[in-house]
């Protein structure tokens, strides 16, 4: 929508300043009043009680027209002008797109207006001019009538719902990093938006307002920190995406929200939320008939910009009411698909982002795992091995995390060395890795990559004790050498069976939650915009409606069958070093188990029969019959 003029009309006395400056602040838009354009003879004559006349009123119409047409390429305004015949309305909107002006007429008595004039001082129109005014009014033919005998925030509360024009598409909530660029992605792709942050006093004050003034994108924004000013803003159905930190601060605002929300509106939970949590909102808000969206987004803030993968979950009917802006938003990959769509019910959309994250975690882990071994086996500098990675991104190992990871490798700090050596080797964690942990445990799907990666980032944090080992633990200096393909086929092979374990997990919880998640729409989401975007997932794309199975794909099967010595003898190499290689290893370990057809684990059942008559079942008769044994 271009801009606007709203332009507040009404005798004398009826309120046109306190309506206009009142209506300025909720709309956060500039305020003009349309006395300061009389000329000084006009205003000397209204000051010595002598009406107007036509003569006298057409400079002050023309001037106040031509300062109109001057400011609307620049701005939404408000102006106050008594306006109170229609040819001088007309006049005020001379060759002005009629869409461009919302007309505001305020409606009082004579009485009310003249005791409210009484009350006014050191204005140059008197009480006793009323009259004439009331005598030239001329009853709009078109606009907003507003009567006046009522409180100042329910007038401008009636102005701004039947301002509908005025009304935004769609409003965010929570102005953070990720927030702020998801709203200045939804600007730029062509939809209104109201922006609101909590008003925290002396450290969060006026941030909506601050960050409109920053980009521009935002100028046509509505920015709030009064919520219910907030939800006024937006067009029904109410379209409101969150963007605040996971847990209790997204049950707050919803319990905020709920009084002021209507059926069928829709609130669309962005961050990164546990997907038992989504599950039950989604019920709740149901028996209010609010639609509840839970969307995983991917890729950081320059995807929140230009693009993320979006992962939507939860009401179909709620997904159906944002879907034009999600899609609009959402990244495209390389073929042009754009990489969102609709997950399945419930929590699905933020299950499957959690798991999308603990796939992140395995991939950064091993590509870490990698990088030292090059670096201090190998005695490589940084840069050289960020030629290696480089060399690997062209092919069929290309990924975002590898292509940043070069990127970061060849950093220099100010000193001119390498950046990367002078950072903390304590990782930080947001906890959907844990999640997804104990979420495979729960509903019992091995994920061994992405276990170990999250435990490599525990282990990171008990820097002191790991200082104090070295003191007392020899610490192995001999140089180990792997050539750089044998590496690459290695990395290559434990990123598969990475994928394999996270998407067998979001497979196994579909069944479980009913979900019906078709995994060849997480490959198509996952294969732009998102941090784990990699040529892997094209390659895995290929050939998987016939398949589906990670492990039965032909590319990890021709992988393994012409390469596992190779892959072996790496890490069997790489286990003669000092340093640890937990998910490469627990990658190999995985491949193993999975292509055994009869593991070790029958000594298990005959140990916990033994000991705790937990029964066990036999491989040469009825398989469901179970059987217990006395041991001694």
């Amino acid at each position: 929508m271009g801009n606007r003029v709203i332009v507040i009309t009404g005798v004398c006395g009826c309120g046109k300043t306190t309506v206009g400056l009142a209506l300025a602040e909720r709309l956060n838009i500039r305020f003009y009043d349309g006395d300061r354009f009389h000329p000084e003879a006009n205003i000397e004559k209204m000051a010595a009680g002598i009406p107007l006349t036509d003569l006298d009123r057409q400079p002050w119409l023309s001037a106040i027209n031509a300062f109109i047409k001057e400011r609307l390429p620049h701005e939404t305004l408000i102006i106050a002008c008594s306006a109170l015949r229609e040819k001088y309305r007309m006049e005020l909107s001379t060759s002005i797109d009629p869409a461009a002006v919302s007309w505001i007429h305020l409606q009082g008595s004579y009485d009310v207006i003249y005791h409210r004039m009484l009350e006014r001082k050191d204005h140059f129109m008197s009480a006793e001019m009323l009259r004439s005014q009331f005598d030239v009014y001329e009853h709009p033919k078109s606009g907003m009538m507003v009567n006046i005998d009522q409180h100042i925030d329910q007038i401008i509360e009636n102005i701004v719902s039947g301002l509908a024009l005025n009304k935004t598409d769609i409003g965010l909530i929570g102005l953070g990093v990720m927030g702020t660029s998801l709203a200045r992605n939804i600007a730029r792709n062509g939809f209104t938006i109201s922006i609101f942050n909590r008003h925290v006093d002396g450290t969060e004050e006026g941030v909506a307002k601050k960050i409109k003034s920053l980009y521009p994108e935002l100028q046509a924004s509505q920015p709030f920190d009064n919520l219910e000013q907030f939800v006024t803003s937006l067009s029904a159905p109410r379209k409101i995406l969150l963007m605040v930190n996971a847990g209790q601060p997204v049950d707050d605002i919803i319990r905020q929200l709920t009084p002021m929300l209507k059926a069928g509106d829709v609130i669309v939970d962005c961050g990164n939320t546990h997907f038992k949590d989504t599950e039950r909102r989604q019920n709740e808000l149901q028996k209010k008939n609010i639609h509840f969206v839970g969307a995983g987004i991917s890729g950081g803030e320059e995807g929140a910009l230009n693009g993320p993968s979006i992962m939507p979950g939860g009401s179909m009917q709620g997904f159906a009411l944002i879907e034009d802006v999600l899609m609009a938003i959402a990244a495209r990959n390389t073929s042009g698909e754009v990489c969102c769509d609709h997950i399945g019910d419930g929590g699905s959309g933020h299950f499957v982002k959690m798991v999308h994250n603990g796939i992140e975690y395995a991939e950064m882990q091993l590509i870490a795992e990698v990088y030292s071994h090059l670096r201090y086996n190998q005695q490589m500098a940084p840069v050289d091995i960020a030629a290696i990675f480089d060399e690997w991104n062209r092919g069929e190992t290309g990924s975002y995390l590898l292509d940043i990871t070069k990127n970061i490798l060849r950093f220099n700090d100010t000193d001119g060395k390498p950046l990367i050596d002078k950072i903390s080797d304590v990782a930080g964690n947001k906890g959907t890795g844990s999640w997804t942990t104990m979420t495979a445990c729960e509903v019992g799907v091995p994920v061994p990559a992405m276990a170990e990666a999250l435990f490599a980032r525990y282990v990171s944090s008990f820097k002191a004790d790991r200082d104090m080992y070295t003191k007392h633990y020899p610490q192995d200096k001999s140089s180990i050498s792997i050539g750089t393909e044998n590496l690459r086929l290695t990395f290559m092979f434990c990123r598969l069976m990475n994928h394999c374990q996270g998407i067998k997990l979001i497979g196994q919880a579909s069944a479980i939650f009913g979900w019906n998640i078709d995994a060849a729409v997480l490959l198509k989401i996952w294969s732009g915009g998102c941090i784990i975007r990699s040529n892997l997932l094209s390659i895995l794309r290929d050939g998987w409606a016939e398949h589906q199975d990670v492990m039965m794909h032909p590319y990890t099967i021709n992988l393994a069958n012409a390469h596992l010595r190779e892959i072996k003898a790496t890490v069997s190499q790489l286990a003669l070093s000092s340093l640890a290689f937990p998910v490469i290893s627990s990658c190999l370990d995985y491949y193993k188990s999975m292509v055994t057809r009869r593991g070790n684990t029958y000594l298990i059942q005959a140990q916990r029969d033994y000991f705790g008559a937990h029964t066990y079942r036999r491989i040469d008769g009825n398989p469901e019959v179970s059987h217990h044994t006395k041991w001694m």
